[in-house]
């Protein structure tokens, strides 16, 4: 099967914008929660979420930031999740990614179930991008599946590996937990004057 790519996702959410049951499954309400547990417990002043979908991890996301910006590159569920989830400080727009991504500083970035998407070329220069954006002291989690699926343009498991080990050369791990269907990761950036190792 042929990679999805942002042209297949627009198709896919404007027949279905919530295909996976983001809101009321429990697999997808425990992903939730073990993505949360990765961000920690501290507040974080301005977020980012990449591949926000219909913003149902959004509305639990901007409890922990003062802001957060959710993106995705579906203009159909982007408007969608404009409509279902309006809380104050919470911004959706539409952005494809690696090409449009948002200009930091942010001291939270969440890239959920996006980067075996992307061909491996742009899968790095997204991360190197994510680093550049995220400020001192902030947090960047990861949360992918890692069973094969049709639509991936990586091997899950390899490229939430190749993620892990990108973004390691330059920030701190401080969290990671591997189910039997995903993983999730959380690294640190050094606060300035400290050493990222």
């Amino acid at each position: 099967m042929k990679p999805i790519d942002p042209a297949g996702f627009e198709a896919l959410f404007r027949e279905n914008t919530d295909p996976w049951n983001y809101a009321s499954s429990p697999f997808e309400a425990f992903k939730r929660r073990e993505l949360l547990r990765a961000c920690g417990t501290r507040p974080y002043g301005r977020g980012l979420e990449l591949a926000c979908a219909n913003g149902e991890t959004s509305r639990h996301l901007i409890r922990r930031c003062l802001s957060l910006l959710a993106v995705d590159a579906s203009p159909t569920v982007i408007a969608a999740a404009r409509t279902r989830v309006q809380v104050p400080g919470l911004t959706f727009a539409t952005a494809r990614l690696p090409e449009d991504t948002p200009r930091g500083p942010f001291d939270l970035i969440v890239a959920s179930e996006i980067l075996y998407y992307l061909p491996e070329t742009d899968m790095a220069l997204l991360l190197d991008q994510l680093m550049s954006i995220l400020a001192p002291g902030g947090r960047i989690v990861l949360l992918h599946h890692i069973v094969a699926f049709d639509d991936a343009a990586q091997p899950p498991a390899l490229a939430q590996a190749r993620a892990r080990t990108r973004l390691g050369r330059r920030l701190h791990p401080v969290w990671s937990r591997r189910h039997r269907r995903f993983e999730v990761t959380a690294l640190e950036k050094a606060r300035s004057g400290e050493s990222s190792r």
